[in-house]
């Protein structure tokens, strides 16, 4: 009787890890190998003497390559004007995500480095252009719908210019960006 327990018990076991097993493998996220991304942005422009506040809105795109499951490399260009006055702004910068997929969620952080380029053209002043480093950091998530398509309700940034004052916007600035947009995905990528 004792026998028919133990193995009773240990047939119980095996097909419970089974069972586990293949709910395991049935949730499997795929990791595609390319995302590209294009976003409505928002920046929030602050200069380092808080004299100088400005909103633009634009938009953003980004290629990431995932290396793994965890960890892709990022591509990321926006483009910001500013309605009142006549500023714009254009971000490039790259740098590692580090993302958690889960079945349709994936939150994720990065940190991206780079330049800026702004150009302002105020009435009856000559235009200026300047040309300084740039550096992200911040988080999103994206909402898969589909295999090749998913949302991206909320990224959001903290970036640091480096646009000195020739043209007005003091030593550094301390932004906010904030981006939603769409994602598709491409391929997948090597475990």
């Amino acid at each position: 009787m004792l026998q028919r327990h133990t193995l009773l018990a240990g047939t119980s076991i095996l097909a419970g890890f089974l069972g586990f097993g293949a709910v395991a493998i049935a949730q499997e996220v795929k990791t595609p190998a390319v995302e590209i991304g294009a976003s409505y942005s928002w920046l929030h422009v602050n200069s380092a003497n808080n004299d100088y506040h400005r909103t633009g809105n634009g938009g953003s795109g980004y290629v990431e390559y995932n290396i793994n499951k965890w960890v892709g490399v990022v591509a990321d260009i926006g483009g910001y004007a500013n309605t009142r006055v006549d500023d714009k702004a254009l971000t490039y910068m790259f740098g590692p995500r580090l993302n958690w997929r889960h079945s349709r969620l994936t939150p994720y952080v990065q940190a991206l480095f780079g330049g800026a380029y702004a150009w302002t053209n105020p009435k009856g002043l000559p235009s200026s252009t300047q040309n300084a480093f740039a550096a992200a950091v911040g988080g999103g998530l994206d909402y898969q719908l589909t295999n090749r398509i998913a949302i991206k309700p909320a990224q959001i940034e903290y970036i640091r210019t480096e646009l000195n004052s020739a043209l007005g916007f003091g030593s550094h600035q301390n932004d906010i960006r904030y981006s939603a947009g769409v994602v598709l995905r491409f391929g997948h990528a090597l475990r």
